[in-house]
């Protein structure tokens, strides 16, 4: 009796342990279950090639369970990327965007103290736990001045938009009165990545208020400058837009004139 016992023992372990070897190799990630793990974990997405300006402090995340490297490897040429350490201890780098299940990392981007040139980079990178899914590699070009926002780079997105001013007359008029409608604002303006926090050049609008921008996937701000002469209106609230590759979307910018 004891006898079979041990062998439908020995049997069932045997069973179990095929079996989780099934699980494990059936449910072994792959390259998009990945890039959703990034996406969660509110990641750079894998590969990409961002321009930062010196200076520039900003968050890192990575999974957990698909890159379980705690220490991320920098590779510098001509610029560093410097964990800080007030933020954190460096995977556990405090951001209310930080999750349990992600590693979080704070750096900040600068050039090497030897280099005297205006450019410099830094690679970022973790190993894969997994066969399938591809090492975590991002780019970092680290400039002195601030990136182009109308340079027009493979693989960019396109803001198309409009900054008008509104309203133009002290009391709407019903039907609406042709020469009170919203009027074209020659101004500038400015963009900021929310991913990597760098501010882009200023860009002027023309005569019919319009611009173009060309930039980078990512999530950005747009604004309008500040008037020059420190003047309360025009008020113009900044959008926020999501570029996506190879696309063209199309924005208005609304400032208040303050008249009433």
């Amino acid at each position: 009796m004891r006898s079979r016992r041990l062998i439908v023992t020995y049997v069932t372990v045997v069973f179990l342990a095929f079996s989780s070897l099934s699980v494990a190799t059936g449910s072994a990630p792959t390259n998009t279950d990945a890039k959703k793990r990034l996406a969660y974990c509110g990641s750079i997405p894998n590969g990409s090639s961002l321009e930062v300006v010196a200076t520039t402090r900003m968050f890192l995340y990575i999974p957990k369970d698909i890159y379980p490297r705690l220490k991320l490897n920098t590779k510098s040429f001509g610029a560093t990327a410097s964990p800080i350490s007030n933020a954190g201890a460096d995977g556990y780098a405090q951001s209310q965007k930080a999750k349990s299940s992600c590693w979080s990392h704070y750096f900040e981007f600068d050039l090497s103290p030897a280099n005297r040139s205006q450019v410099g980079k830094v690679d970022i990178s973790s190993k894969s736990a997994f066969k399938n899914v591809s090492n975590y590699l991002i780019h970092f070009r680290v400039v002195v001045n601030p990136p182009s926002a109308t340079k027009e780079m493979p693989g960019n997105g396109t803001v198309v938009g409009h900054v008008v001013l509104g309203p133009v007359c002290p009391v709407e008029r019903i039907p609406p009165d042709p020469a009170c409608a919203p009027r074209p604002y020659k101004t500038s303006i400015y963009a900021w990545s929310v991913t990597t926090g760098s501010t882009y050049q200023r860009v002027n609008t023309d005569a019919s208020g319009s611009f173009k921008l060309s930039l980078v996937p990512g999530d950005y701000s747009i604004a309008v400058t500040s008037p020059a002469n420190g003047a309360a209106y025009p008020r113009c609230a900044p959008i926020d837009v999501t570029v996506k590759a190879k696309a063209v979307q199309n924005v208005t910018i609304n400032c208040d004139t303050g008249i009433r």
